[in-house]
């Protein structure tokens, strides 16, 4: 006797998923959710999984590229606050110029503003067209979020997606490096290479991406039971618009003077980025102690040209400045294309290691 036809029923989901591509159910969720933080290979294996398994997708976000939504469209790529000393840091330029290609290779009609004075409006910024910004802003306190000039007016009702992180108190997407994860990288190779009492060595306190990464490095140095402590002091004067880069020897030697006269002193240093490593480098070399073995000392940025002549060669964190500014064309593009994608997203790239010879073993 035949047993009466019937139809099973089976549920997909997230887990079911990333169970048949070995991903995690948050790579899944955020590859369908368009995320563009998801590598291509990545994203188009879970995509054609969950067709074959019927899972309902969002196709009018998996529809969305860059190319075909900002194609024609005029988009500014903006600095705001920030002296031009500050944009020839590397890793600020190949931000902007990663941003500049992508926006350049979709067909949109780019167009460059830098805007030092935040109470001066650019007579572009005034045009009506604009569909969109890409914007570089000074991550230094608040002073971008909490200015009310008419230039910040305009540039409020903009689609905006900020590249490097997005300033204190402002609006609209922002992509970025996972600075705090950068500190906690670093923390890890200190602490796995012997060293028990560590510095985080940071001239710009109120610096949002420095403060981040000082909080990593810090929680991180702390959980596993090594000392740790924050040598974080401004410059006589403090910091003022347009921002500009630690890169003085200036800035840093009072910072390296408080180190040294530390005891016990510590014997690893985690500067806040590539730039204060250099100066940290002329300071010490101007009191006779070499990096790597009067002290160790890594940084972060990857700031190749601003740190190749430096011996020992740098180690330090890669941010990937470079895709950081591609992946916000994309983040424009699905807040073009979506404006009622939910608000104030933030992708954040995951940072690697650049092992090289500023780090020694202590024992």
């Amino acid at each position: 006797m035949n047993s009466p036809g019937y139809t099973v029923v089976v549920k997909v989901t997230l887990k079911t998923i990333a169970d048949a591509t070995e991903s995690s159910i948050s790579t899944v969720s955020r590859v369908l959710s368009g995320d563009p933080a998801i590598s291509a290979r990545t994203a188009e294996r879970v995509r054609n999984t969950a067709r074959s398994l019927n899972y309902p997708l969002r196709e009018r976000h998996l529809s969305l590229g860059s190319d075909r939504i900002l194609e024609s469209k005029t988009i500014a790529l903006v600095s705001l606050g920030m002296d031009r000393s500050l944009l020839s840091l590397p890793a600020v330029s190949l931000a902007i110029n990663g941003a500049e290609a992508e926006l350049s290779r979709c067909g949109a009609r780019v167009m460059l503003s830098h805007v030092p004075d935040l109470t001066n409006c650019p007579q572009l910024l005034r045009e009506k067209g604009l569909a969109g910004i890409v914007v570089a802003g000074s991550s230094q306190g608040t002073v971008v979020g909490s200015h009310r000039s008419e230039l910040l007016q305009r540039l409020r009702q903009l689609p905006t997606v900020w590249i490097l992180g997005r300033p204190e108190g402002c609006w609209g997407d922002a992509v970025g490096s996972n600075d705090f994860l950068a500190g906690q990288m670093a923390a890890d190779y200190l602490f796995a290479r012997g060293h028990r009492r560590l510095a985080y060595l940071n001239p710009k306190p109120d610096h949002l991406v420095f403060i981040r990464r000082g909080a990593g490095f810090v929680s991180r140095a702390g959980s596993l039971g090594a000392e740790v402590v924050m040598i974080a002091k401004a410059p006589a004067g403090g910091w003022t618009l347009p921002d500009r880069p630690a890169l003085t020897t200036d800035a840093v030697v009072p910072l390296v003077h408080d180190l040294l006269a530390m005891s016990p002193r510590p014997t690893a240093v985690f500067a806040a980025a590539d730039s204060v490593a250099a100066a940290a480098y002329r300071a010490l070399a101007m009191l006779g102690l070499q990096v790597g073995t009067d002290l160790s000392l890594l940084s972060a940025n990857n700031d190749e040209s601003l740190t190749a002549g430096l011996y020992p060669h740098l180690t330090t964190i890669d941010i990937h400045a470079e895709q950081i500014g591609r992946m916000a064309v994309a983040q424009l593009a699905r807040r073009v294309a979506d404006p009622d994608f939910p608000v104030a997203s933030e992708l954040l790239l995951q940072p690697t290691f650049v092992e090289r010879d500023s780090v020694a073993n202590h024992s």
